[in-house]
């Protein structure tokens, strides 16, 4: 299928496995350059080796999303790696950021 996606750049949270790896591995598969970001170091060199695997331009980083500079700086070096970004697919857990009352609390609460 041409999605018509052929030298895009786009950028997966949580894509290093299930749903988000499935995401990023379609992106690749249309020609797109890819970057990924999760927890698990490990799991993301081997994602982003899959990607490279099919001919794109990939780059990856183990992060936690809750981290703001952390998310900030691979963002930032996304773009710089890939030359922009044209895609962005929010695909983390809800829970990332914290599953008590409290934590669930603050991320609906106006600041």
């Amino acid at each position: 299928m041409d999605l018509g996606l052929k030298g895009k750049r786009a950028v997966v949270t949580g894509g290093s496995k299930g749903i988000g790896r499935a995401v990023a591995e379609g992106f690749a598969a249309e020609g797109a350059s890819v970057s990924i970001c999760a927890r698990t170091a490990d799991e993301v060199a081997a994602a982003v080796a899959s990607l490279k695997a099919k001919g794109v331009k990939a780059f990856g980083r183990a992060l936690d999303v809750a981290d703001g500079p952390a998310l900030t700086a691979w963002i930032t070096s996304t773009a710089g790696e890939l030359g922009g970004i044209d895609a962005l697919v929010c695909n983390v857990s809800a829970l990332a950021v914290g599953d008590s009352a409290d934590t669930w609390e603050k991320r609906f609460a106006p600041t």
